[in-house]
């Protein structure tokens, strides 16, 4: 996939994308950098998702980038850091949670992606379990 980048776009813009195509996982935006298979502090973390572009970033260009199932995670938020000094923390559903991928920073979009979904689908399973236990207790 490619995603266009303008320094008009709101952030909301490039998360829509990506998600688009990684339904289990998504791009959070921070105003400082992280380093490899480290967390971002949550008060870095851009809250609105009307935020432009190019207020964090006033140099940004026109561009895009392409981003292939392939990719490793950490590769990707670096590239972002490198390429248009954004600071992008990929983070991965985990059941009703978002997680970010730190620890996991190795690991391709496709793998992040599938324990994504995997992780949605035990949750809906055990949640569903859960309910018929409670139905259950109450007979």
């Amino acid at each position: 996939m490619t995603i266009h980048i303008s320094p008009n776009d709101p952030i909301s813009d490039l998360q829509n994308a990506f998600t688009s195509a990684y339904p289990h996982l998504k791009l959070q935006f921070f105003s400082k950098s992280h380093g490899e298979s480290k967390g971002s502090f949550a008060k870095f973390m851009i809250h609105d998702r009307g935020t432009l572009l190019s207020a964090l970033n006033p140099e940004l260009r026109e561009s895009s980038i392409s981003i292939a199932p392939d990719t490793i995670t950490w590769a990707l938020e670096k590239n972002f850091e490198e390429a248009f000094l954004l600071h992008v923390q990929v983070f991965r559903q985990s059941g009703s949670i978002w997680l970010e991928t730190s620890v996991s920073d190795h690991l391709t979009l496709a793998e992040q992606e599938a324990k994504g979904a995997k992780s949605k689908i035990a949750s809906e399973a055990e949640t569903t379990s859960e309910e018929q236990n409670d139905y259950h207790e109450q007979e």
